[in-house]
């Protein structure tokens, strides 16, 4: 009887030991990162964006098992993992994804995929989604990315939208006005200033934000929510263009064609969830696909920061930051040594007030005595000079 019993209890550590170092108790090695493919975007730049972040774990979405086999070598052998389906077929959850990219959709989305992804970016906190849309240059057709993007911001509760208008530059460009090349070098997000100073946003649109009472309005330094920040502009010599109207096109609604000065290219929301905060960043072109991608390095002969941006904002948005924690401590410098020089100012103006105010009364004290003084000697003088009474 005895025997039976060791026997059984050696059974059950033997048990629990086993299910303790299962590998379904094991948590992600990287960061879980999905990139969209099923709404008719080109994979281009996506072998580059996955080798510049290789702390992630890739999940490329494909609507197809044609479309994942027609996906690069290179891809293929750097991704975690090529799941074909939809958002609303796939468990986010069950993936255990950080961060969603949706680059420039060229089709709609489902009702089930709209749910789908407003259900995971507000089920928990740590969580980011990028958004990229397109301006409203009719080679694409119509003002569908557009469209698309906005119904998945509202869905997630943002206040950031993207305007049915195009955005040109005609200073800040690779050969033409189009070809924006975006300054990033004024991110309101410091970290993302990094190595970094202007990156392609080929034939971009602007970013709006939408107030509580279905308000649009410019996406500027001095009229934004305070959970809103600045990413990307044109230089001052931005022009704003609208190629598709009412009837045939939607207007815009917060920009107006022949506006020239800064116009935000793209920018970033973080919301508040439940047990933490989220991340949205919108931008007016993609960082894969697309015409021309974000994540280029050089266009018509212009030096980018493409790579190096792109990397900068996924390790932003995901929380992870790697070796932007060393920089955001530098970045943090000049207005620590501003603070400590206006301290230190402060102080020495402080001890001189206060030297100046001894000394005024050490001068008040004398010259004081000094009156005193004067007034007896005064009274000792008339008294010596008065006669004397006769006897």
């Amino acid at each position: 009887m005895r025997a039976k019993t060791v026997i059984a209890i050696t059974l059950i550590i033997a048990a629990a030991s086993l299910l303790a170092s299962s590998p379904a108790c094991s948590a992600p090695v990287g960061i879980p990162i999905l990139i969209d493919l099923t709404h008719r975007q080109p994979p281009s730049g996506i072998d580059i964006i996955i080798k510049v972040v290789p702390e992630a774990q890739w999940y490329i979405l494909v609507k197809s098992e044609e479309e994942a086999e027609a996906l690069s070598p290179v891809v293929k052998a750097n991704v975690h993992g090529i799941i074909v389906g939809d958002f609303a077929s796939i468990d986010l959850e069950k993936l255990g994804i950080t961060m969603i990219i949706i680059g420039q959709p060229q089709a709609p989305f489902t009702p089930e995929e709209v749910s789908a992804i407003a259900s995971w970016f507000t089920g928990g906190p740590g969580r980011a989604i990028w958004v990229a849309a397109d301006s409203d240059y009719p080679a694409q057709g119509t003002e569908l990315s557009q469209h698309a993007v906005n119904t998945i911001l509202e869905a997630i509760g943002a206040h950031l939208r993207m305007d049915y208008v195009s955005v040109e530059d005609p200073v800040s460009n690779a050969g033409k006005g189009y070809r924006v090349l975006g300054l990033v070098n004024m991110s309101e997000v410091a970290v993302l200033r990094y190595g970094c100073e202007r990156v392609l946003f080929h034939g971009p649109g602007a970013v709006a934000w939408v107030d509580e009472a279905g308000n649009w309005h410019k996406v500027t330094p001095q009229d934004k929510p305070d959970n809103v920040y600045i990413l990307a502009t044109t230089t001052v010599n931005g022009e704003i263009l609208e190629h598709q109207a009412e009837p045939t096109g939607t207007s815009g609604k917060a920009y107006t064609p022949g506006e020239t000065g800064v116009f935000t290219l793209m920018a970033a929301e973080v919301i508040t969830v439940e047990g933490g905060k989220n991340v949205v960043i919108v931008s007016g072109e993609t960082p894969y696909g697309g015409y021309q991608p974000m994540v280029t390095w050089k266009y018509y002969g212009r030096l980018l920061s493409g790579p190096r941006f792109v990397r900068n904002v996924i390790l932003w948005a995901t929380g992870y930051m790697g070796e932007l924690r060393e920089y955001e401590k530098l970045a943090a410098l000049p207005e620590e040594v501003s603070r400590t020089l206006a301290e230190k100012t402060q102080e020495i103006t402080d001890k001189v007030n206060s030297a100046i105010a001894g000394v005024s009364s050490t001068l008040n004290a004398a010259l004081g005595l000094s009156v005193l003084a004067l007034i007896l000697a005064l009274v000792a003088l008339a008294l010596s000079l008065r006669k004397p009474k006769a006897a």
